[in-house]
């Protein structure tokens, strides 16, 4: 046992060091942006928390115990990228060693338990759970699930222990929904460990397991991402799809995962669903991979059934990604790598079960450990390079793009990152190009437009903004761009009319406000700029130019106090404008 100690602290010191250059990466614009950057809740307060255990996320995920890890951290240190990846790093080493203990209580093999962990540290596809801060959904919910396991197995008739099991099952469900399978795993691990399970006493002491999964099951697929009609964008999986359409995906995710994790190759923040603008198609080779699966399933009764370590390590897999597969839609791609983050041990312990005893053949004993030491150094290679994929935005979508060249999603947020690194050019090529790959999806429309917009090419910005508006009808971002581009060309009853729109879709816009309030103010509709503004400073309190701009119109209506008061407000938070308006009206007034 000792030795295996050794090579478990190996094992981690060889992780960290393979992980260390992700903590030079950046803060992506996909879900690092929905978690981190642009998350209006990440504010670590009473009313955040709140709402994250109560209602959820406004990323449409259930996963409070996650998000308020994320607070903690952007209390401490914003949004430099360090902590949270940092912060994965220290918990997938943890989960390393939970893994290797896991499998040692069930498997008294002393090879199989640190084969299954290096498998686990080193594979390529963990990479997007470690070095990418949005993972932490991933390695938090495994480092509870697997206590949760180890506290089950160990527990016989000491309460403490079962308590325990529970809590952490409870702690890893509030950390990411995948955890639901929680109660099945332990049965799976109970039917291999002593197989009795037709006693009373074999389903019991899981119960409360399943009771609780229920719970929060019900918290999970109340969520937004779940709620029919809410795939609105062509990036998500459409909830009428029909159901043919997804068994077929979900065939080829299965075994697509399978082959993944056994031989790592074309690895992808998002394998996108087959389409031809828009369109949802079934290509001729996915009918053989429903042909593979219900071919494996054949398998696995007929005969994996009589070997232990098959039948096992095929279930764990199953039962963990089943509801992964998009058979209820939950995704923007046809798979994710960072799904199997957990599932794929059993996987890992099929290859580890069968590496274990091949070593004890003699006969091939240098062959196998040749083959051995270039796998792992193959799998330990590909992640190093791997990390280097989430470097930041560009490269993260550069690398989708390479993968799959007809991706329109991916080049327009390869725009996105373009355009806040100011490369313009690109950012209009990428737009472009995406349009030009789906014609029907409507932000590349209304990004573009931005483009067109800030180059002055107002008439073209307004086309893109209103072909946004017909594929999207409740696109607010659109009708604020296309207004913005109204005011440019002077249409001032117009911009008002998209404003309003905006307003009704989303009434709680600081930022509209301010312009139609400014429209209203050019137009001299000096009681409707003063609402507007005063909208607007309810919205957001430290709007600096809206205090400034409704102090302007208080002066021109002659009441000088009121206007004083707003421009030393303005003053206060930083308005340049404001402290020149004070200086000049407000000498003695304040």
């Amino acid at each position: 046992m000792i030795k295996q100690f050794k090579y478990l602290a190996i094992l981690l010191v060889l992780t960290t060091v393979l992980y260390l250059p992700s903590l030079k990466n950046k803060l992506n614009n996909w879900d690092d942006a929905a978690y981190i950057l642009n998350n209006p809740h990440i504010e670590l307060t009473k009313a955040n928390i709140e709402k994250s255990f109560f209602q959820g996320e406004v990323h449409r995920m259930y996963a409070p115990l996650t998000a308020l890890s994320n607070s903690i951290i952007h209390h401490f240190y914003g949004t430099s990228p360090q902590p949270y990846i940092f912060t994965n790093l220290i918990i997938h080493l943890c989960n390393i060693v939970l893994i290797f203990i896991f499998i040692s209580l069930i498997i008294k093999n002393p090879y199989i338990p640190i084969i299954t962990a290096a498998l686990f540290a080193l594979h390529p596809m963990q990479v997007e759970s470690v070095a990418y801060a949005a993972g932490k959904r991933d390695v938090l919910y495994v480092f509870f699930y697997l206590l949760s396991l180890i506290f089950y197995i160990v527990y016989l008739e000491k309460i403490t222990k079962y308590i325990l099991s529970l809590l952490f099952a409870l702690l890893s469900l509030l950390s990411k929904g995948q955890a639901l399978t929680i109660p099945f795993t332990l049965v799976l691990i109970s039917l291999f460990m002593n197989g009795k399970w037709k006693s009373r006493s074999f389903w019991l002491d899981k119960l409360p397991f399943f009771l609780l999964s229920a719970v929060i099951a019900f918290k999970v697929f109340s969520a937004p991402q779940y709620a029919v009609g809410s795939f609105t964008s062509t990036s998500y999986m459409d909830s009428s799809m029909p159901v043919l359409y997804r068994i077929i995906y979900a065939s080829y995710g299965f075994i697509q995962y399978i082959i993944l994790l056994l031989v790592p190759y074309k690895l992808s923040l998002v394998h996108p669903y087959p389409e031809i603008a828009g369109k949802y198609i079934i290509p001729v080779s996915y009918y053989f991979y429903v042909i593979i699966f219900f071919g494996l399933v054949y398998f696995f009764f007929r005969y994996a059934v009589k070997k232990k370590f098959l039948w096992f390590g095929l279930a764990f897999f199953a039962i963990n990604i089943f509801m992964l597969l998009q058979l209820i839609p939950n995704s923007y791609g046809i798979m994710n790598d960072h799904y199997v983050y957990f599932s794929g041990i059993g996987i890992f312990l099929i290859v580890g079960e069968r590496l274990s005893n091949e070593f004890f053949n003699k006969k091939y004993f240098f062959i196998l450990k040749f083959i051995f030491i270039f796998y792992f150094i193959f799998l330990s290679t590909s992640s190093f390079l791997r990390i280097n994929a989430f470097k930041n935005s560009m490269a993260v979508w550069s690398d989708v793009i390479k993968k799959y060249p007809e991706c329109y999603m991916a080049y327009n947020n390869r725009g996105l990152a373009c355009y806040n690194k100011e490369l313009y050019d690109n950012a209009f090529n990428d737009y472009s190009k995406a349009i030009e790959l789906n014609p029907n999806n409507a932000a590349p429309y209304n990004n573009r437009g931005v483009i067109y917009n800030d180059r002055g090419i107002y008439d073209k910005a307004i086309v893109d903004f209103t072909k946004a508006i017909e594929l999207k009808p409740d696109y607010t971002d659109a009708y604020y761009n296309r207004g913005n581009a109204f005011v440019h060309r002077g249409i001032y009853d117009v911009a008002i009319t998209d404003y309003t729109k905006v307003i009704e879709l989303k009434p709680d816009n600081a930022l509209v406000y301010n312009n139609r309030g400014a429209i209203y103010d050019e137009e001299k509709i000096y009681d409707k700029a003063i609402n507007d503004y005063t909208k607007a400073i309810e919205l957001k309190p430290d709007y600096a130019l809206a205090y400034n701009n409704r102090g302007s119109i208080y002066k021109s209506v002659g009441s000088l106090d009121k206007a004083c008061l707003d421009f030393t407000k303005a003053a206060e938070l930083g308005s340049d404008e404001a402290k020149e308006n004070v200086e000049k009206n407000c000498s003695g007034k304040h």
